[in-house]
Parts: structure tokens; C-alpha cells; sequence
């Protein structure tokens, strides 16, 4: 009998042979290992970053928000964190002056952990991810180290990457937007030899950007082809690269003055013109997918990246008694990394005394290699200072005197297994586990100060969900996280030694709901997560850090995605989070978490004409909305609430499409993030975005 082959988008294959209805009820759509390919409209059924199996989303207990490439096309997004924005659940944190977006919360919760492709990207300080080669943007809601390993309980993003394709085309596209940004785009794709086993993605873009910020302007480029070769009709290699560069002016933002803001102009830029910082990132991603048979398989798959941050920026460090000068220092910065991991995972579906299984069980070794060097001056004896409200750039640059350099080597190697059980005709169950075995070592060049820990720890994850009806899932889950506090300022900031890890547990109960025949998808939860061993400052030792801290948070968090109707497609979503501190050696019990909102909500909505005359046409636009927010850890100051509205047109006529885009149409003023009061990041005035593309 011929077996299917692998699909090069969306590898699900139809199974063979008799199966009893409950393994068939298991596995219909579970089972395969890997990536899902492209899904129309902002409805996907299915998320890989739940199980990394393929399985409908209304069979797991847990949920998932998918962006779909309609909604990064429908936004204009450049970058990954424009389109977070208008996902439920997820608020922006510090970008270390535009260069990351490694510090965002869901549900409350600060993490760094992105991944592509369920590869870990948050070794060093890579660019943020440039949406061109972007199909999916998922982000996983509550714990994710059954499957993932170190993390944080609130949840986590896995961005999947576009893949080759059969469908010979390519595609041009060009933006420009009143900031001055000009980009082109090239995203390509078809066979490379007759029996069409052979496949390539190819995807460029390249621009350079000014900014609503004075004298902050960015450029990249980004290259990323993709190779997919079926060697048999159940073994595909896929060879996945990217490279990318990102220049771009290091820029803190304004201040708050005596815990006040708008005191400045947004645009008012508080460090040295013309100072840049210039990142590159080389990444090679190897997949192995074999089908032993109709319910076993594999994968094999390994991801290599290096990359590099290098530049010099002025910031601020205080301001003086007069209330408008600012006191700054001269930072030059030198980081490097090499990152090396391998994952092997099988999954099989079986049968056990009437229960339907699909298991997986996968091993997983890291090996992380970073060099920092921060060179600064002494603000102290060298104020470099400038007055805000008229400041004078190009002052001679204090001397450099002081300065960290460090090496890190973290090695890390991983059990996981995964079964997902029939019980029943409307009962399924996950249950899962994760072993992590971490090795740090940490030297700091400078004071010859050397950091070594080694840590095992298992994170477990369990779920149940009733199905009474065909489109109603009632379900509910716990799980835990743990992470070592790592790098250097965990390193600085300690006195006896290695810092104990941080650990999270995290549980929920909540219910799925398919309308309209599956095309528009609502969920709603309750949530409480916890952490504990979180860094604060000891109270007897300026400078010094311990691990006694701890936060808690919990709330309500409701969804909708997809299409009310063929016209119209939305995205919305509202969340209540309660998220405090509950332990903490300076800070008050019970004290807000810094940046998270209690309430926030947005709703995108787009109807497109499907006939007539006007077919094509699609007018939109969104809301977002989010309340105010800790400014700082100690609550000094308050990021107000605000609402902001943006508004998109497009038009499809054959292969081109012609859009404008107009972001924060009615010209708010608002503030997006905060690390305390000399860092305080402000939203985008009125922004307009124009975009053509051409598909042959």
C-alpha cells in the first residue's frame, strides 16, 4: 500500500487500518510531530505550542491565542510586538531601548520566553523578530515547562516561521509610513525539480526607519531561505536559515519628573545623537520528520545560532534637584553568543484497555555560550549632563572607568514525555512531565568573581476536558515552572553564591465554544498563578539581592477569533488580572506588579466585500484599551490608562493588494512601558501606513 507523504505545509496524513472509535477519537487530527502550515482568516483550530502535536484546540485543556498571518498583513506589523497588542492577555514590559522585545507579561506575569519554531530564542540579544518570515504567532497561556523546560507559569510565545510550498510564486511587496520608514519585501516560494520533491521558501526584507522619537532612526535587513527535500515519501529534511541585522539608535524614552509625566514631549530624546547600536543574529534551524507507519513517527531537530550587540549609548541615571537636569553616563557594549540545541521526539498512538493514547516522548540538550562587556563612565565624577527641556547634544564624552565582563556557559539536558488519553467519548486527558538537568558557569572577568550552580528540577502539567456537546469544551489544568536566576545582574547582585531558582504553579478552569460551524472560536478561563524565589533586594545589603521573593496572579481572561460571518473576521479579547506582590524584603505586600493593568481589552474587526463590484474591499479597524499600570517596582509612579484606536483599508484586485493603515487615529497620548522613572517608554502618535504587494 502507498503510504502518504509528509506535506510540506501542513503534515497531517489520513490513517489506514481498522482502530476502535475512541483511538480514533484520539488521534484524528493528533499525532503528527511538527510545525501547521498556513490557516485562512484569524481562526486557527489548531496550535502546535500546546502539545507540539497536531490537535484540534478544543481538545486541550489548556488555550492558546493564534495571530495569524491575516492579522500581521491586516495590521502592517514590522515586528513581532505590534501585533501583541491586540492579543489577549499580553502586556508590553521593558524593551531595553527598542533592541528586544524579551519582557513582556501574560496574565500577569513577566517572562522572556520566546521561541521559534520551539526553539528557544531568548539566548543573548538577538533583534526582534521581523514578521516577514512570520506565518503564526502563538502564545501559550499558563505553564509551559511540561514541554518546554525553564520558564515562567504565566505563559509563552512560539512564533512559526513560514514554510517551502508547492504553489510556484513571488511576491514583492513595498511600506512606507509618516515616520519615514521605507521597506521592501520579497517572499518566494515553489518547486526545484520536476518530481516537485524539492521545495524552497525564500524571504526578504530590507528597510531603513525614522521615528516619532528625534534623532532615533533604525535599519535592517533580514534573509531567510528554506530548503525542504522529501526523500522518500515519509522522510523530509528541512533546511531552515535566517540572518539578520538590526542598527537601530538606543533610546530609553522620556522621564517622570517627581513621579509626573507629559511634563515632556514624547519626542524628546535624552540620549546622544547619532550614537547607534548594531545587532546581528545567524540562525540555522535542521528538521528531520520520518513516519515509521500510520501512528508512529519522528522528528530530529537541531537550531545553531550566533550572533552579536555592539555600540556605544548615553543614558540617564538621575536627575538633579532643579527637576530638569539629568545626570547621565556613557555605556559602550560589547555581547557575543553562540547557541547550540538538539531536540528528538517520537509520538505513537496505541490503544490500552479501551483508553485511545497519543504519546510523545522527546530529549532535549542546550549548550549556551555568552560574553558581556559593558564598559561605562562614573556618572558620579562625570555627570555628562543635559537639560531636558533644552537640552545641547555633542558634549565631549566623559572617560570610560568602570566595566563588566563576563563569560556564561549553560548546558542543560531534558527528559519529557506527553500522553494525551481518551477516556471517553467526551472525556480527554493530558498528563506530562518534563526532567531538566541545568549547569551554570558564570566567571566575571573583571573581579575574577567566579558563579556555578547545577540544578534538577521536574515540572509536571496535567489536564482534564469534558466535551458534552460536539462544540462546548469545559476544561481545566495545573502545571509548574521552574527557572534558574541566571546573568549577570543575578550574579552581581549576589553575596553567598548561586541565587535559588525560581518556581511558578499555575492552574485554571475554563470553557472552549465553536460557533458558526467551527469559524469563530470563544474561550474564557479563570486563572490563578504563583511564583516563588523571585530576586529582591535585601534589606540589610545595598546592592545585593535575594531570593525570597514572591508574586501572585490571578483573574478572568475572555477570547473570540474568527469570522462572525464570510465578511467579517475579529479578534478580541478582555482580561482581569489581580497581580501583586505577596512576599518581598522592601516592597509592601499586596503592591501592584510593574506594568500590568488590572483591566485591558482590544477588539480587531475587518469586513472584506466578497461579490460584486466591490469584491476585494475590506475596512477595519481596533481598539485597544489598558488601564493604568505600576510605573516602577516600588509604585512611585503611575503609567495612566488609555484607549487607542486604529483604523485599516485595503483593496484585492487579481495579485495586488493595496492597504493604508493608520495607527492611534485619534492622536492619544499614552505610555506603553515603564522600568522605573528614567525609563519610561511612550506610544506612537498618529501613524500612517501605506503598503502594495504583487503576486505572480
Amino acid at each position: 500500500m502507498h503510504r502518504p507523504r509528509l506535506a510540506p505545509a501542513d503534515p497531517r496524513s489520513p490513517r489506514r487500518g481498522p482502530r476502535v472509535a475512541l483511538a480514533a477519537a484520539a488521534t484524528a487530527a493528533a499525532g503528527t510531530i511538527g510545525l501547521i502550515g498556513p490557516t485562512p482568516g484569524f481562526r486557527a483550530d489548531r496550535a502546535v505550542s500546546s502539545t507540539k502535536t497536531d490537535t484540534p484546540q478544543r481538545d486541550v485543556p489548556q488555550v492558546v491565542t493564534v495571530a495569524s498571518r491575516e492579522v500581521v498583513t491586516d495590521l502592517a506589523a514590522t515586528r513581532v510586538d505590534r501585533v501583541f497588542a491586540y492579543t489577549p492577555g499580553v502586556a508590553q514590559q521593558n524593551n531595553f531601548g527598542g533592541l528586544t522585545i524579551f519582557s513582556y507579561a501574560i496574565r500577569g506575569v513577566t517572562t522572556s520566553e520566546i521561541y521559534k519554531n520551539g526553539f528557544p530564542l531568548n539566548r543573548g540579544y538577538p533583534p526582534p523578530p521581523d514578521t516577514q518570515n512570520v506565518e503564526r504567532i502563538e502564545v501559550l497561556k499558563g505553564p509551559g515547562g511540561g514541554l518546554f523546560g525553564r520558564s515562567d507559569p504565566g505563559g509563552l510565545v512560539n512564533i512559526i516561521t513560514k514554510q517551502p510550498t508547492a504553489e510556484r510564486f513571488v511576491e514583492f511587496g513595498n511600506q512606507v509610513d509618516s515616520f519615514g520608514l521605507t521597506r521592501g519585501t520579497i517572499d518566494a516560494g515553489g518547486a526545484l525539480n520536476e518530481e516537485g520533491t524539492l521545495l524552497y521558501r525564500f524571504n526578504l526584507a530590507a528597510q531603513g526607519a525614522g521615528s516619532f522619537r528625534d534623532f532615533v532612526d533604525s535599519d535592517r535587513l533580514l534573509v531567510a531561505p528554506v530548503v525542504s527535500w522529501q526523500v522518500t515519501p515519509d522522510t523530509r529534511i528541512t533546511v531552515e536559515t535566517e540572518f539578520l541585522r538590526n542598527r537601530v539608535v538606543f533610546d530609553r524614552g522620556v522621564i517622570a519628573i517627581n513621579g509626573r509625566l507629559g511634563l515632556l514631549p514624547i519626542s524628546r530624546f535624552l540620549g546622544e545623537p547619532g550614537q547607534s547600536i548594531a545587532q546581528s543574529s545567524d540562525t540555522m534551524q535542521v528538521r528531520v520528520d520520518h513516519r515509521f507507519n500510520a501512528d508512529w513517527q519522528m522528528r530530529f531537530a537541531t537550531h545553531f545560532s550566533t550572533g552579536a550587540l555592539q555600540g556605544e549609548a548615553a543614558e540617564v541615571r538621575g536627575l538633579r534637584s532643579d527637576l530638569r537636569t539629568v545626570i547621565r553616563d556613557r555605556n559602550v557594549r560589547d555581547y557575543q553568543w553562540d547557541v547550540a540545541i538538539g531536540q528528538a521526539e517520537v509520538v505513537g498512538r496505541f490503544d490500552t484497555a479501551g483508553f485511545g493514547h497519543t504519546l510523545l516522548l522527546g530529549v532535549e540538550r542546550e549548550s549556551t555560550d555568552s560574553r558581556a562587556q559593558l564598559i561605562r563612565s562614573n556618572f558620579n565624577r562625570d555627570p555628562y549632563a543635559l537639560d531636558i527641556y533644552d537640552p545641547v547634544y555633542g558634549q565631549a564624552r566623559p572617560p570610560l572607568a568602570r566595566q563588566t565582563n563576563n563569560i556564561e556557559t549553560i548546558t542543560n539536558t531534558a527528559l519529557y514525555a506527553q500522553d494525551q488519553i481518551v477516556l471517553g467519548p467526551e472525556w480527554k486527558a493530558l498528563i506530562g512531565t518534563r526532567l531538566d538537568v541545568f549547569e551554570q558557569d558564570f566567571r566575571e572577568r573583571t573581579t575574577a568573581v567566579r558563579t556555578d550552580q547545577s540544578r534538577a528540577a521536574a515540572t509536571p502539567r496535567a489536564g482534564l476536558v469534558y466535551q458534552p456537546l460536539p462544540f462546548l469544551s469545559l476544561y481545566t489544568n495545573v502545571g509548574t515552572s521552574f527557572r534558574p536566576n541566571i546573568g549577570p545582574d543575578a550574579a552581581a547582585a549576589s553575596r553567598s553564591g548561586p541565587f535559588a531558582p525560581e518556581t511558578g504553579l499555575g492552574y485554571e478552569v475554563g470553557a472552549k465554544l465553536d460557533l458558526f460551524d467551527g469559524a469563530l472560536g470563544l474561550t474564557g478561563a479563570l486563572f490563578r498563578v504563583e511564583r516563588q524565589n523571585v530576586l529582591t533586594a535585601d534589606p540589610a545589603n545595598s546592592g545585593f539581592s535575594l531570593a525570597a521573593g514572591g508574586v501572585r496572579s490571578q483573574g478572568v481572561e475572555l477570547t473570540a477569533t474568527g469570522s462572525l460571518s464570510p465578511e467579517l473576521k475579529i479578534l478580541a479579547g478582555y482580561v482581569f488580572a489581580d497581580s501583586v506582590i505577596t512576599k518581598d524584603n522592601v516592597l509592601p505586600v499586596g503592591a501592584p506588579l510593574i506594568n500590568v493593568p488590572r483591566h485591558s481589552g482590544s477588539l480587531l474587526a475587518v469586513y472584506e466585500v466578497q461579490g460584486g463590484d466591490w469584491k476585494g474591499l475590506g475596512i477595519g479597524g481596533g481598539v485597544r484599551a489598558v488601564g493604568e499600570r505600576a510605573g516602577d517596582a516600588a509604585n512611585g509612579f503611575t503609567l495612566p490608562g488609555y484607549i487607542a484606536a486604529d483604523a485599516l483599508a485595503y483593496y484585492r484586485l487579481g495579485n495586488i493588494r493595496l492597504s493604508l493603515n493608520v495607527e492611534n487615529l485619534f492622536d492619544t497620548t499614552y505610555y506603553e512601558s515603564s522600568l522605573n522613572a528614567f525609563r519610561v517608554f511612550p506610544g506612537s502618535p498618529r501613524r500612517f501606513t501605506g503598503m502594495v504587494s504583487v503576486r505572480f
